[in-house]
């Protein structure tokens, strides 16, 4: 079969490897779809604490059972969108419906095999907890968008986005459109999103109804709010003063420190989904002023399989409409182009469509 192995850090190579075998109480996948996420760009560019080498990249998955090895509801023919974990299935974690905590949990297409490739195995556990049967006809390049909104579920989740909160977004890309959806979903009463390149900006303007402030310059986001304080006095302005209910940032350019609490709203939430950049790791906060005014940071990585379903419940019927955001469609002979898309953020996102 053909296949993108990831060698080392910016050495990915298209190669004929050996097709895998459908595991034992498993299944074999031909791959249909395969979106291009951030962390696959960060993996061929740099590398990963995960990953291993050589590696098949690729966990925005979904494909069509060729073969399988239990009687499970699904069948030879389905079309399936894959939640990517691995877990044990035991321990507590996994028995509370956060599988994505799991102590021993492996992720396909970065410790497993992922789906750029012609085919992938699904082991017998991710068969059971992580393979969820599309409706035939349904976009698969929509579908693979199910893990990524699965992932926005658990951090909105987290931060207990609810009816009429003020959210403030930090990015326009692919994550920051679809916490932008979701966000409105629940009910949100006002969605503000901060964000400098002029192209995601006239998407976000043109699908949703936003708020959307202009940060378009050659610094970081961080570096205009320390010179200027724009963004604190047009956040201000837009609530009256009462500042944001919740925070969520969609780009590893924030740093998350006491100038964001000053952004927030008694009882404010700010969720931490995107990895901070090396240097933004550790920061000063003002504990003082997080005791006082009760705010509350959190951390968001992944998402359980529950939420994976739940996403791809909400794609499938409509209520979540994203399909705007595909903006790139290739073939696994032209991978090149999709990662290129994503990594010069020419438009949202990419998916690698098999035949």
């Amino acid at each position: 079969m053909k296949a993108a192995l990831l060698k080392s850090p910016g050495v990915m190579e298209l190669e004929d490897l050996p097709r895998p075998d459908c595991p034992p109480g498993g299944a074999l996948l031909k791959i249909v779809a395969c979106a291009v996420c951030g962390t696959d760009v960060k993996m061929l560019q740099q590398g990963h604490r995960d990953l291993a080498y050589p590696r098949i990249l690729g966990h925005e998955i979904v494909g069509r059972i060729v073969e399988i090895d239990r009687a499970c509801g699904l069948k030879e023919g389905d079309l399936c969108q894959v939640w990517p974990g691995i877990t044990c299935g035991r321990c507590g974690p996994c028995l509370r419906d956060a599988d994505n905590r799991c102590r021993n949990i492996k992720i396909m297409g970065f410790n497993f095999d992922g789906g750029f490739a012609e085919y992938m195995a699904l082991p017998e556990l991710s068969l059971s907890r992580g393979a969820n049967l599309l409706p035939e006809g349904f976009d698969p390049a929509l579908a693979a968008l199910a893990e990524p909104l699965a992932c926005c579920i658990n951090g909105q989740e987290l931060t207990g986005v609810s009816e009429g909160d003020v959210v403030l977004i930090y990015g326009a890309g692919p994550i920051g459109a679809l916490h932008c959806l979701l966000a409105k979903l629940k009910g949100a009463g006002k969605v503000i999103i901060a964000e400098k390149l002029p192209t995601r900006i006239r998407e976000i303007e043109k699908h949703t109804h936003a708020r959307v402030i202009d940060l378009s310059n050659d610094q970081s986001i961080n570096q205009s709010m320390d010179r200027s304080n724009d963004l604190e006095r047009i956040i201000q302005s837009e609530t009256g003063g009462a500042g944001v209910d919740v925070i969520l940032s969609a780009t590893q350019e924030v740093k998350v420190d006491s100038s964001q609490l000053r952004l927030l709203a008694p009882g404010g939430r700010i969720c931490i989904f995107s990895g901070p950049r090396q240097g933004f790791y550790e920061e000063q906060i003002d504990l003082r002023s997080m005791h006082y005014r009760e705010l509350m940071i959190v951390g968001a990585y992944g998402c359980s399989s529950r939420q994976n379903r739940q996403a791809l419940e909400l794609l499938t019927t409509a209520k979540i409409r994203a399909d705007w955001i595909v903006t790139k469609r290739t073939s696994l002979s032209c991978i090149e182009d999709a990662f290129s898309h994503s990594s010069q953020r020419a438009g949202l996102k990419s998916v690698v469509c098999g035949v």
